[in-house]
């Protein structure tokens, strides 16, 4: 009897771990990468120009960002790109600790453009809008995280 048991009870523990497996994986789906992100905000129609890494932008937990431009529109005011930087970490758990690493460096700044951040799974996207009332590209960065899956 003892024998029939203990090949049951090494099952049911492969299956348990099989199982926390899974739950593990599943949690990489909110792991996105910067090509995924920006083919999502250019189907909102946003026009990204790459700048790669320009000056000294803010490191965040060791992620350094891209920088992409994004250029407005010609009737809004005649070339005045706004800026987006992406930090993509390697979880979420790290995008966590940049995004207070970020508030903590942006407590005593004094700002002539804007920053507004966007979080979705490892990724953290900072827009810097050129007015702080009126960003012009907020609905269509949400509109494009949104559909990330």
């Amino acid at each position: 009897m003892i024998s029939k048991i203990r090949p049951l009870i090494f099952i049911l523990i492969c299956l348990f771990t099989l199982n926390r497996c899974s739950a593990d994986i599943k949690n990489d789906d909110n792991h996105f990468t910067l090509d995924e992100i920006v083919t999502a905000l250019e189907s909102q129609n946003l026009n990204l120009v790459s700048f790669g890494i320009t000056g000294y932008p803010l490191k965040l937990n060791d992620v350094v960002p891209e920088v992409y431009s994004v250029e407005v529109p010609v009737e809004e005011e005649p070339y005045s790109p706004e800026f987006l930087h992406f930090y993509i970490f390697n979880s979420e758990k790290d995008r966590i600790n940049g995004t207070k690493e970020f508030n903590k460096h942006m407590e005593n700044a004094h700002f002539t453009t804007f920053p507004f951040l966007y979080e979705k799974g490892n990724a953290l996207i900072v827009y810097w809008s050129n007015t702080k009332d009126n960003p012009l590209f907020t609905k269509s960065i949400d509109t494009a995280l949104e559909q990330l899956q």
